[in-house]
Order: structure tokens, then C-alpha cells, then sequence
């Protein structure tokens, strides 16, 4: 056998590979419902082009909403890690911490595609039951994420919060959201970078720093 002939490759278990098939069918889902919306997107379309059937879809998750918040779940878990790594960080001065906790937050709202998503969510909630069970049980959990993430923000030397953790979170959410979906209709007319220093500056007029 030749010395650079390659080693067969490991044979996947079965968990691994549903693992597997779950990521890809999500990735694909997510580009399917950012094009389409929920509503427009078709469950055997997404399957045939992450490369599967449509059993193999059904087979990692109940229906096409359940796809949905499994991309939903999956982009919230993202950002979540993101502001987890910013506070884990020893090495930053809690001025740096704050601007780049704040330059997160910013980021995700004005990300156009998860304003697209999120409409889509919250839209989705106002008319079906289901959907709306699983919007409030996230939204809840973000609440209490970001409750916790900020409250050990303010632990940071000189950092004030002029409000609770909690009405901070609210007051940034309810603001945030609703300015970015402006951003998406309103396009040139209401530019990212506008927003972006509106969210800014509401950040910064409710905590105070070093």
C-alpha cells in the first residue's frame, strides 16, 4: 500500500449522521425561509436541495415549523455564545467589555437577515397557536438570558446600570426590534447606520461606564 494512499473515511454513527442531516437541513431551511417566508416555503423543496428525501426531513423533525424554530433556536444559541465569550473574556477592561457587549447587540438587531426571520416568527405567532407557544417560550428565555448576561455586565468596576436588568432588557428589546423592522421597509430611507447609532445611543443613555 502506498505510504500516501489515503485511510478510509470513518464510517459515521448513526447519531452522528442525523446530527449531520439535522445541520444541513436547518442551513438549507434557513436560506429557504429568508427567501420565501414560512408561509412560502416548501418542506420538499428544502429537503431535495440539502440533498435528501422528504422522509429524511420528517424523520428530524415533525413539520416545517418545527424546521423553522430549530433555525430560529439555532441562530438565538449563536448570539447567545457571542455575548457569552465578550463577558468570559479576562483580558478586556470593563470600558472594552461594554463597547463591544454594545457593538454585539448592534450587530445582531440590524443584521438584516434575522430581522427578516424574526418578523417572520412574530408574524407567524399572531396567527398560529402553536407558533405562538414556541415565540413566547423564546422570547422568555432571551429575557431571562439577557437579564443574567447584563446583570454580570453591571459587575464590571464602574459600570452603573440606570436601570434593572430586566427593564433594561425590555426597554433595548421592545426599541431594537421595532427599529429594525423600520430599517427592513423603509430600506434607503431609513439607513443601518441610522439605526445602528439610535440603538447606540440608547445603550449608552441607559448605562453608565468608566
Amino acid at each position: 500500500m502506498s505510504a500516501t494512499q489515503l485511510e478510509p473515511r470513518k464510517r459515521l454513527t448513526r447519531k452522528e449522521s442525523r446530527a449531520q442531516t439535522r445541520t444541513k437541513l436547518i442551513a438549507v431551511g434557513r436560506a429557504h425561509f429568508l427567501r420565501n417566508g414560512l408561509g412560502g416555503a416548501v418542506a420538499e423543496k428544502i429537503a431535495e436541495d440539502a440533498g435528501y428525501s422528504r422522509g429524511a426531513l420528517y424523520s428530524n423533525f415533525d413539520s416545517k415549523e418545527e424546521l423553522f424554530l430549530a433555525v430560529i433556536d439555532e441562530q438565538k444559541m449563536h448570539h447567545h455564545e457571542a455575548f457569552e465569550a465578550i463577558l468570559r473574556d479576562t483580558m478586556l477592561t470593563p470600558s472594552t467589555r461594554l463597547r463591544r457587549f454594545r457593538d454585539a447587540f448592534t450587530e445582531v438587531i440590524t443584521d438584516r437577515d434575522w430581522i427578516i426571520l424574526y418578523s417572520e416568527f412574530e408574524a407567524e405567532a399572531l396567527r398560529n397557536r402553536r407558533i405562538r407557544a414556541s415565540f413566547l417560550k423564546l422570547h422568555r428565555r432571551a429575557i431571562s438570558d439577557g437579564v443574567r448576561l447584563v446583570g454580570e455586565l453591571a459587575q464590571s468596576p464602574g459600570i452603573t446600570l440606570r436601570l434593572k436588568p430586566r427593564d433594561f432588557i425590555l426597554a433595548m428589546l421592545n426599541f431594537s426590534l421595532g427599529l429594525a423592522v423600520n430599517q427592513k421597509i423603509l430600506g434607503n430611507e431609513f439607513s443601518s447606520q441610522c439605526a445602528r447609532k439610535l440603538i447606540q445611543s440608547l445603550f449608552d443613555e441607559l448605562i453608565m461606564e468608566p
